[in-house]
């Protein structure tokens, strides 16, 4: 079940987005985050994001029972349209690496995507997380265009997998800026 939610996940995050927005590089995630104006932060299942302000917050347990959250924006007339997408699989940490693995396949060989960086980062308070910044090409939807999308995948010291997602299609003016929701990203108490 853990990978069919996390190909719900990667599927969901092409196919349903919106705005555009940038992302890439290794990031910082020490110290306080920086909050984009007009950004509210999400705080709940052991972190913390950035999250567009008046985007709708639906926080829902998985099948299993786990934490997962998505945040949408108020105009979802246009798909794909943006999505802030967060999900928990408690005590998936031995599978950390092939989770991952099965993440990036969906990206490239489901979706197309061309990714354009996966990197390991530092965040405190986690034994691994990896980045990952993908463009989809224009695909499904009412209004097909290139989605950029930045994820994180963490372990926390719990052995819990945590999987933050923030994707955009290019088009219009910028109501999603994913790299600045991943790079707002901490573990709660470190």
């Amino acid at each position: 079940m853990t990978f069919m939610r996390i190909a719900f996940a990667i599927v969901l995050s092409a196919i349903a987005l919106t705005a555009p927005g940038c992302g890439g590089g290794d990031g910082d995630f020490s110290g306080e985050p920086t909050m984009p104006d007009g950004y509210k932060q999400f705080s709940g299942n052991g972190v913390t994001f950035a999250y567009p302000g008046d985007w709708e917050v639906r926080d829902d347990p998985d099948a299993k029972g786990g934490p997962f959250v998505q945040i949408l924006p108020p105009d979802q007339s246009k798909t794909p349209y943006g999505i802030v997408q967060l999900s928990v699989t408690p005590g998936a940490g031995d599978r950390f690496e092939s989770l991952a693995d099965q993440r990036r396949v969906i990206l490239r060989d489901v979706n197309d995507g061309k990714i354009e960086s996966d990197d390991a980062v530092e965040i405190e308070g986690a034994e691994k997380a990896l980045r990952a910044v993908v463009t989809t090409p224009p695909g499904q939807g009412n209004d097909p265009v290139e989605v950029k999308a930045d994820s994180l995948d963490v372990l926390r010291s719990n052995g819990d997998l945590v999987v933050l997602t923030a994707a955009a299609p290019q088009r219009g003016e910028p109501e999603l800026d994913p790299g600045a929701v991943v790079e707002s990203f901490r573990l709660a108490g470190s």
